[in-house]
């Protein structure tokens, strides 16, 4: 049996921080982010840059200070390393995906926050763009919401783990809400071979 990535319910503490993005009638199903593995790939560019900056940066100081060339070279790597630390954090934590009972919301920002949301009854369809070493090595996609309205709507969910789970979890989400109000006749489309009714 094949394990399903998106078992885990929201945390206490995720359901109080994000309560406030939230309806008085709507529960947080999910909260999901972007993926492990690019999460790892932009550590490594991090390191780089602004890495070496603050590797020179680190070197320079040590230099100044007068200190060894070993205690230059740890406050060099040190400042590197804190860096790209603090950088990775900001991406992984300022990118959120939100799932409720009522529809998709994705939180783009710490400081200054970004909301995009699509209601489950405006989807109109769902799209899981992945291409061959995302599916095979990364495990990530991206999934776009197309929506009905006045604007192109159509919003995305970049580098998702698991896409085709977490479109499979959304398109239940939806099913379920439109059974809860009577549209059970409208239908979503056929991605990746799966036929959804």
């Amino acid at each position: 049996m094949a394990k399903f990535h998106y078992r885990e319910s929201p945390t206490l503490k995720q359901k109080n921080v994000f309560k406030k993005y939230l309806s008085e009638d709507e529960e947080l199903v999910l909260v999901a982010g972007l993926s492990r593995a690019y999460i790892r790939s932009n550590f490594m560019i991090y390191l780089l840059f602004p890495g070496m900056i603050f590797f020179g940066l680190g070197l320079g100081l040590g230099w100044l200070l007068g200190v060894g060339k070993i205690w230059a070279l740890v406050f060099a790597l040190a400042g590197m390393l804190l860096a790209a630390i603090l950088k990775t954090m900001h991406i992984y934590h300022a990118n959120r995906y939100l799932l409720t009972t009522r529809r998709v919301v994705i939180k783009k920002g710490l400081f200054s926050v970004k909301l995009t949301a699509a209601l489950f009854d405006k989807i109109t369809h769902l799209e899981v763009d992945q291409g061959f070493v995302e599916r095979i090595f990364l495990h990530h996609g991206t999934i776009i919401v197309n929506t009905a309205g006045v604007n192109k709507g159509e919003i995305a969910l970049k580098f998702v783990d698991y896409p085709l789970e977490l479109k499979n979890l959304l398109e239940r989400l939806i099913n379920r809400e439109r059974e809860q109000f009577g549209l059970r006749g409208v239908n979503l489309t056929e991605v990746e071979g799966e036929i959804i009714s």
